[in-house]
């Protein structure tokens, strides 16, 4: 059993499994970064598409439904607790904002 907290197995540092986890992990939170981005930028060109005297789509709108449902898992919790200091990279200020302005029509292509 894998403690809740990896800091006290003394070989939690040196671990290949345990840092390879880690790593997988990182590695997906940042294709669900760029698929965030790409959906919002699919929305965006279809919004552009719709006719505006029927258009009622909000920037809200074109963000909503992109929560992920894995912020509460103890993994993801732990993940984000080794590398990023316990913040969550799917919400920090750089990448809101980014997907913001890709909602808003000026993109930055950094995700």
């Amino acid at each position: 059993m894998i403690p809740l907290e990896w800091d006290e197995c003394p070989e939690c540092d040196t671990c290949e499994l345990i840092l390879s986890f880690l790593e997988l992990t990182d590695s997906l939170v940042r294709d669900l970064q760029h698929l965030k981005a790409e959906t919002l930028r699919a929305r965006y060109q279809w919004w552009k598409q719709l006719d505006p005297d029927k258009n009622r789509i909000t920037t809200v709108d074109l963000l909503s439904n992109l929560e992920m449902p894995h912020y509460d898992n103890q993994a993801y919790q732990e993940y984000m607790r080794i590398y990023y200091n316990g913040g969550d990279p799917l919400e920090f200020k750089e990448f809101s904002d980014s997907m913001i302005n890709i909602a808003n029509g000026t993109d930055d292509y950094k995700y």
